[in-house]
């Protein structure tokens, strides 16, 4: 596959700022650079992942990805043609998955099919429209980092509520899902360190090579060595998953954040009370600049990075903070797309 040019560079504008922070954590700026190569100019590419691409752009406000994924795009097919009915559907699907992802449903999988898009098509599509989301709110949170700006505004707050637990739940997936022995070795390879039994990670095999990527980054961002503590990553991503309304994802990493920083009862002041709960000040700084990261444009401000960095969090720890916010922007419209929570029982991470 030939290089391309960085896409987050671009998005952000090739601040040599945001460029030095990403060099913090070298894997991540390679292997985000893959994912986009791989869903949007390697062989067998799905075109409507562009088309879908240039839609979450244009939610974003983002003149820069609008662009670039016009660029990638090219001229669109013309209309009544079955290419446009499958294009019409991947941007319906693109702008509700990105304005509000905790709609999706299974008449939105049933419109896909009516379309005629495969399960497999399906999953390559939802991973497109998750990744361009997250990579639109990580460059965004890197601008923010860089310059501090927008520098101030509300602070961002996360609802809580009943439906949102720290119980074990399991997940049912609205596409089939790979057979186990389906399963090849590349899978299991690109599932190191995630159970490759599961419905949720069967339901990804069906795009082995995006599936690689994603778990390169999710592993990159999560059990990197230094930086920010495991605990407060899993609490970003649990503020993330509470505005997303992703409720399995919130019941898997609010009780990993639990667990992990010792004060499982924090948490579930969180998960009953959202940003109104008394968690400490740095889990509630946390929690602010995640939940700010969450919303399609963002809402968090410099005054969001200046409180954290009086509390102590370095350069690297912030970097680690928004790669984790910016991972669930991805990980929570895929669950939210592909199918739905059920408990409680055996549960599985995102």
């Amino acid at each position: 596959m030939p290089e391309t040019p960085d896409a987050i560079d671009r998005f952000t504008g090739h601040l040599p700022e945001a460029a030095r922070l990403r060099a913090l954590r070298p894997r991540l700026r390679a292997h985000q650079q893959r994912a986009h190569d791989v869903l949007f100019t390697g062989p067998g590419a799905l075109p409507e992942a562009r088309t879908a691409a240039h839609a979450v752009a244009a939610e974003h406000r983002h003149a820069a990805a609008r662009d670039h994924y016009a660029d990638l795009l090219g001229v669109p097919p013309a209309g009544g043609t079955a290419a446009r009915r499958r294009a019409d559907a991947a941007v319906a699907h693109a702008r509700r998955l990105t304005a509000a992802p905790w709609t999706a449903s299974g008449t939105d999988i049933a419109d896909l099919r009516a379309a005629g898009f495969s399960d497999a098509e399906i999953v390559t599509l939802s991973q497109s429209i998750g990744f361009v989301n997250q990579q639109l709110q990580l460059a965004a949170a890197l601008r923010l980092l860089a310059t501090g700006r927008p520098a101030e505004g509300p602070s961002a707050t996360v609802a809580g509520g009943a439906r949102f637990t720290t119980d074990v739940l399991t997940w049912q997936p609205a596409v089939r899902p790979l057979a186990a022995e389906e399963l090849s070795e590349e899978h299991r390879r690109a599932l190191a360190g995630k159970r490759a039994d599961s419905p949720y990670f069967r339901t990804l095999g069906h795009d082995l090579g995006i599936l690689a990527e994603r778990t390169a980054i999710d592993l990159a961002a999560f059990t990197a060595e230094g930086g920010l503590p495991r605990a407060e990553r899993e609490l970003a991503a649990t503020a993330v998953s509470l505005h997303n309304g992703c409720v399995y994802c919130v019941s898997v990493h609010a009780r990993l954040a639990g667990r992990l920083g010792g004060d499982p009862e924090a948490v579930a002041r969180l998960l009953a009370h959202g940003s109104r709960a008394v968690i400490g000040r740095r889990g509630a700084l946390v929690v602010r600049l995640a939940a700010g990261l969450a919303p399609v444009p963002l809402t968090a401000n410099g005054a969001d990075v200046a409180a954290l960095r009086d509390a102590g969090l370095s350069d690297l720890e912030l970097v680690d903070l928004v790669h984790c916010a910016a991972f669930f922007a991805w990980a929570n419209r895929l669950m939210l797309s592909l199918g739905t929570h059920r408990g409680p029982t055996a549960g599985e991470a995102a």
